[in-house]
């Protein structure tokens, strides 16, 4: 399993850092079905969704991805990296440092699909996490890669969003 976090590339666990790659991969889904299948002259600003928040300290986002685009979902999650560490937005910043993504490397039997989990601990409240604002985010400090980025996300999703809030229970590292 590979894990891709904001702070450090680490391998390991799955825990949270699958949730949050998940409700990336979704909202990049809903956003690539809603374009039209050729990419325009200029890549348009995906239309305004609800928020995708967080009601608890941590939360998963579970996005699935087709398995021939799992390089381009990654190349854009790795610019999304950027953007969120170059914003100008304090929020923006902080929901940076609590985004981890995962990757099941192991094909979902009934579709093919690859399953991508982004775990976010601690979560930003009022925070959202919608693939829309994240990829508004990528287009802005990216400007001049808009067609590529539009191009590289248009249809990789292969499924809807999930989004799971986690209470803590116990931390047996204490």
């Amino acid at each position: 399993m590979s894990v891709y976090s904001f702070d450090t590339i680490r391998r390991g666990g799955v825990a949270l850092a699958a949730a949050s790659v998940l409700v990336l991969l979704s909202a990049a889904q809903s956003y690539a079905q809603a374009a039209a299948p050729a990419a325009p002259a200029q890549a348009p600003a995906p239309a305004a969704a609800p928020a995708l928040n967080f009601t608890t300290p941590a939360g998963l986002l579970f996005h699935q991805i087709k398995a021939d685009r799992t390089a381009d979902f990654e190349w854009v999650m790795e610019r999304l990296k950027e953007a969120m560490l170059k914003a100008e937005d304090a929020k923006i910043k902080q929901m940076a440092t609590g985004f981890h993504i995962y990757k099941n490397p192991d094909a979902m039997p009934q579709t093919g699909n690859i399953m991508y989990v982004i775990v976010v601990s601690p979560t930003v409240p009022d925070g959202d996490y919608s693939m829309t604002t994240l990829l508004n985010l990528v287009y802005k400090a990216f400007p001049d890669q808009q067609q590529e980025i539009f191009k590289r996300v248009s249809g990789a999703f292969g499924g809807s969003t999930s989004r799971v809030n986690l209470q803590p229970v116990a931390d047996f590292s204490k």
